[in-house]
């Protein structure tokens, strides 16, 4: 059995009853024709006709700007090999200033050998007149 209490009331069922909003669907619509707008608008916009004067000015423009990178190309290019011929001219000099130097110190050598052979014979000789290193008296 069940027991059922008589001071209790009986529960109430409350129903909503919603309409419909379609306000998000309007504002889609509207956003969705005028993008469709734009595109149309844009597709149906050309440029402007070019005439044969601005294609002339574009390809004298597009000449000189091949004038130019060549003329830079080339400067480069020249820099370069001026750089090369320097260091090389560098290590010429550099291999000629050393030949010199040997040569003068053979030089000196030969004739320093060639000063003393001179002595030795000079001494071996016998003679007693020996070089003076004093100055020639000068003629009044």
């Amino acid at each position: 059995m069940t027991y059922t209490d008589p001071q209790v009331p009986p529960t109430e069922r409350v129903i909503e009853i919603r309409e419909r909003n379609t306000t998000g669907w309007v504002v889609a619509g509207i956003v969705a024709i005028v993008a469709v707008i734009a595109v149309a608008f844009m597709l149906t916009q050309r440029p402007a006709d070019t005439t044969q004067s601005d294609l002339l000015q574009a390809q004298e423009q597009g000449r000189a700007a091949g004038v130019i990178e060549g003329a830079q190309s080339s400067v480069a290019t020249s820099a370069q090999q001026a750089q090369f011929a320097a260091e090389n001219a560098a290590r010429n000099a550099g291999a000629a200033a050393d030949e010199a130097r040997r040569e003068t110190e053979r030089a000196a050598a030969n004739a320093s050998q060639a000063a003393q052979d001179a002595a030795d014979r000079v001494a071996a000789s016998g003679d007693s007149r020996t070089p003076s290193t004093e100055p020639a008296p000068q003629p009044q």
